[in-house]
């Protein structure tokens, strides 16, 4: 069907109406996370100077950073070819070639909300140039080839590791080219739908595959209509039924759709079953088996009891008034019970030497997990040493842990076997040597794990050490690296975090990257013992647009028997909190803490780097104002804290550096890392239980905040509603010390918080980005709110009286730690941890 629109351009001139090409049925986005990629797009325009990207855009809004289409993100090479919505209309127009970035910026009011636009991006050449509606917004010169092979197309988002520029409304008709077209060839491509094959056409997509606002949730490719597999593209994170983030819209007369439901996995025991779907035309869908351990009768489907993937073709050949409908597969596996066994392995010990200076309790860790979660699940876990079995506590997160008294040195094997709720068994096998002496040892935590733009957190296991109090000492060296294309040019926030044997991530070092050049820093991580051993799980995050760096941690264990052989982590203070908000001075929890049993001693290890300055912050606060805080333990002010760093010379000896390595800042230096405070706790438990508080410094108030009603924007500061505020990234912990294993501690919400932790949870968590946000007991919740590292918002949900969950989905994101915030219209709330892997 065509359709008849009168085109307008965003600059106030009416042009003549023309027929176009574009189709009644389109795909739209939800704003939040859908959009198409295709992978290795790049190849089909590799080495050219003429490329062309077109299609018609729906926008909802006008809002910032909404990623309409191009190439980018991930891959390597100098190609990208993008176009971003800015705010008002704007748009961000680029090509990357080998000479660098070419760019076009088309003013306020190109874009516009509510109507059907034709955009055409072209480089030519010489020349980059934009048109909308057929007629030309601009030009800019460009020069160079576009070189790349392995970036993917992103339709609906402009994919960039860290960031979500996600695009709400429709799309239809997107062709990609590799020649420059002309704009008589653009108002063609306008009023005359392509067939597919024309000459030097790479991509086209039509977005007419699925029934219109139906259940098309079997469908998970957007088809090219080249009919070539290779370049239909992913459709991720879409709904695919109702009136949005869906295909939608009317079909043209005689079209017709097929809407077929998804067929879940299935057991090889599992019995006969009825295939459903149906077309839009109302004739009968027609179903085939096209590959796989099954048979089909009609509408019933039965497996044959082997195991297998299963593909299933249903079709519609239409009739004298209805055109064939396009056909729809869909896939699922058949599994026998007894072949999907539960994945374990041994974190501690490992197979090797252990050591242990005398016959105390030794841990035992395992991770334990299976694939098909639907139908299978871990039933039990159990660990064996020399015919005893070792009581494991199951952390609910695929981790279990528990403790092994040796009766002698010598030769053991750690059985682990685990059943699937099938009863099936799996048996994994450590053989290990228990010695006494242990010997002065390193080890690689990280080997130049690379992070940077399109990879901003890198994970990579180790085999540390596996022992018992044979430590006093463990001294990391991290060495700083310059990548392939150079270093990052400015300082950002990093951090390195380790996987404690119960599955958690604990931040162990915070690491300011330096001004374009490489360096090395050390720190005595002795405190992180208890999760410096076995295998071990490392992770490398990094804020950064740029190439970064790359990131070598190497441990050096000194032998040596340790004050207290046993140690526990407790996380206290964990996030991002706004520094000098006048609506909220003091944002941090106050806690009440038991400490664990068997405990001899502790103490607060706490990072706090101040970041955010200019002149919408008073002071230039955070990172350049010198602020003192202060924890407060059972209600007295207790510990100091100066959170003042000098720079010049740089604390670990990186310099010189470029840019403004020198000025002193709060809590940090770039290319340094940010020594921990340690805060001595052995007088105060002498008791079960402590009341802890973090104060910031009660001096200090940001009045250029949002959030100072007195703030007057170019008078009393350049903007008030600039949201780059003062802040502190805060990881704190209570270390406890033992002479024999650790119970588990107990951190809650003091008694004067209005709302306890329990009332809201996150699960799963950790996640692969989707995650639901429970508060059946917080039943005035009015807001749900997520923050990245560096606490800026990425989702703002209000609340409807009644709910009882909200389905969060960062699936674009990259893997690290966010912050979930739930409040009520007083103000009062929780704050959440989610790791997402």
């Amino acid at each position: 069907m065509k359709k008849i629109t009168q085109l307008i351009l965003g600059i106030t001139l009416v042009f003549t109406s023309l027929c176009t090409a574009q189709t009644n049925q389109y795909l739209h986005f939800d704003g939040v996370d859908d959009y198409t990629e295709l992978p290795n797009a790049a190849q089909y325009v590799n080495n050219q100077n003429t490329i062309s990207m077109a299609g018609w855009f729906y926008t909802e809004a006008l809002t910032y950073g909404q990623g309409m289409m191009g190439i980018r993100g991930g891959g390597s090479g100098s190609g990208e070819m993008y176009i971003i919505q800015l705010s008002d209309g704007t748009l961000e127009c680029r090509v990357i070639t080998d000479t660098g970035l070419h760019q076009f910026v088309a003013p306020a009011g190109t874009i516009q909300a509510g109507v059907w636009q034709h955009v055409a991006w072209i480089f030519d050449e010489d020349t980059i140039e934009l048109f909308v509606d057929g007629v030309s917004i601009g030009t800019s010169t460009a020069s160079g080839t576009f070189l790349s092979t392995d970036r993917p197309l992103g339709l609906g988002k402009s994919i960039q590791g860290g960031f979500n520029f996600v695009f709400k409304g429709g799309i239809d008709e997107f062709s990609m080219w590799s020649k420059a077209l002309t704009q008589t060839e653009i108002q063609d491509i306008m009023a005359n739908e392509l067939v597919g094959n024309e000459t030097n056409l790479e991509v086209y997509y039509k977005f007419n595959q699925g029934a219109p606002g139906g259940n098309n949730t079997a469908i998970d490719m957007l088809l090219d209509e080249s009919g070539n597999p290779d370049k239909n593209s992913l459709l991720n994170n879409f709904a695919l039924i109702g009136e949005t983030s869906n295909f939608v819209g009317e079909l043209e007369p005689g079209q017709q759709a097929i809407d077929f439901p998804p067929i879940a996995n299935k057991l090889t025991t599992d019995d006969p079953f009825e295939l459903e779907a149906t077309a839009t035309s109302g004739l009968p869908v027609a179903f085939e088996i096209v590959s796989g351990p099954a048979s089909i009768s009609g509408t019933t489907l039965t497996l044959d009891g082997n195991e297998g993937t299963v593909t299933v073709k249903a079709t519609q050949p239409g009739n004298g008034t209805w055109d064939p409908a396009p056909e729809v597969t869909f896939s699922f596996e058949v599994l026998d019970p007894q072949n999907v066994l539960v994945e374990s392995e041994a974190l501690h010990p490992l197979s090797g030497t252990v050591y242990a200076p005398s016959l105390t309790p030794i841990q035992v860790a395992v991770k334990a997990g299976i694939q098909y979660p639907e139908l299978f699940s871990v039933d039990t876990v159990e660990a064996v040493i020399d015919g005893v079995t070792i009581p494991l506590t199951n952390h609910e997160n695929g981790f279990y842990t528990g403790w092994w008294t040796p009766t002698g040195y010598g030769a053991f094997d750690l059985d682990i076997q685990a059943t699937n709720n099938y009863g099936a068994m799996s048996t994994q096998t450590e053989s290990f040597t228990l010695e006494q002496q242990a010997t002065n040892v390193s080890a690689l935590a990280t080997d130049e794990a690379w992070v940077y733009s399109d990879v901003p957190s890198v994970t990579q296991v180790a085999n540390l050490p596996s022992h018992i109090g044979a430590y006093d000492s463990i001294i990391g060296n991290l060495v700083i690296d310059c990548p392939p294309g150079g270093c990052d040019p400015w300082d950002r926030v990093s951090t390195v975090e380790a996987q404690g044997k119960d599955g958690q991530w604990y931040e162990i070092i915070r690491y300011l990257t330096p001004y374009g050049v490489a360096c090395s820093s050390e720190i005595d991580l002795t405190d992180f013992a208890s999760i410096l051993r076995g295998k071990t799980a490392f992770r490398v995050n990094l804020g950064t647009q740029g190439n970064g760096f790359e990131y070598t941690l190497q441990l050096n264990y000194q032998a040596g028997e340790p004050a207290h052989p046993y140690s526990s982590i407790t996380k206290l203070w964990y996030q991002t909190y706004q520094f000098g908000d006048p609506a909220n001075l003091q944002p941090t929890e106050a806690f009440d803490v038991t400490y664990p049993e068997n405990i001899e001693t502790a103490k607060i290890k706490l990072v706090s780097s101040g970041h955010g300055w200019g002149d919408n912050n008073t002071g230039n606060a955070a990172e350049f104002s010198p602020n003192t805080h202060h924890i407060w333990v059972n209600g007295n002010e207790t510990f100091e804290q100066f959170n003042w760093e000098d720079c010049d010379p740089n604390p670990d000896g990186c310099q010189p550096q470029n840019g403004t390595w020198y000025f002193n800042r709060a809590g940090w230096c770039p290319g340094s890392i940010a020594q921990f405070f340690d805060y001595d706790m052995q007088p105060y438990t002498q008791t079960d239980q402590v009341y802890l508080s973090y104060i910031f410094d009660t001096g200090y108030v940001d009045n250029c905040h949002p959030n100072n009603q007195d703030c007057v924007s170019g008078s009393t500061c350049p903007n008030c509603d600039d949201g780059f505020n003062p802040h502190l990234i805060v990881s704190s912990y209570l270390i406890s010390y033992g002479d024999a294993p650790l119970g588990d501690s107990d951190v809650v919400l003091g008694t004067d918080a209005q709302i306890a932790p329990t009332q809201v949870s996150v699960y799963p968590n950790p996640s692969g980005g989707q995650f639901f946000v429970s508060f059946d007991g917080f039943q005035d919740a009015s807001t749900v709110k997520v923050y990245d590292y560096q606490g800026r918002l990425l989702r703002d949900y209000g609340i409807a009286s009644g709910t009882q969950n909200v389905k969060v989905n960062l699936s674009g994101h990259a893997s690290g730690v966010y912050l979930v915030s739930v409040q009520n219209s007083k103000g009062d709330g929780v704050i959440k941890r989610v790791i997402i892997e």
